[in-house]
């Protein structure tokens, strides 16, 4: 009986801990991106680095995530500017995609200048 009453409480800590994470959101910069558990892809609010430019190109630096427990890539807003052949940024972004309560995790940040 202890021992059940035992993986009783594990499995209700798992339970509300594993819950919290998606209530509300994930706050970045650019502001409070949703989340959900079983698919997600939102891209979040950006950030204006240059009222009234419009810009003329875009550039994209991603990073993926395994289980939590391998993360590989380069998010940078540098590397996105690079990868843009951005010199001056206007405006930034952030764009994410899970599966499957982050299992698979693909976040990518977006930059948009000249």
């Amino acid at each position: 009986m202890k021992r059940a009453l035992m993986s009783l409480g594990v499995v209700l800590f798992a339970v509300v801990a594993s819950g919290c994470s998606g209530v509300g959101g994930y706050t970045q910069p650019g502001g409070l991106t949703p989340t959900a558990g079983i698919y997600m892809e939102t891209t979040s609010g950006g950030i204006l680095h240059d009222n009234g430019v419009t810009p003329t190109k875009t550039g994209k630096a991603c990073g993926t995530g395994i289980m939590g427990i391998v993360a590989t890539g380069d998010t940078s807003v540098e590397a996105a500017m690079n990868n843009g052949g951005i010199k001056k940024a206007v405006y930034t972004q952030e764009y994410i995609k899970s599966f499957v309560w982050g299992l698979f995790v693909e976040v990518c940040t977006i930059a948009k200048g000249n």
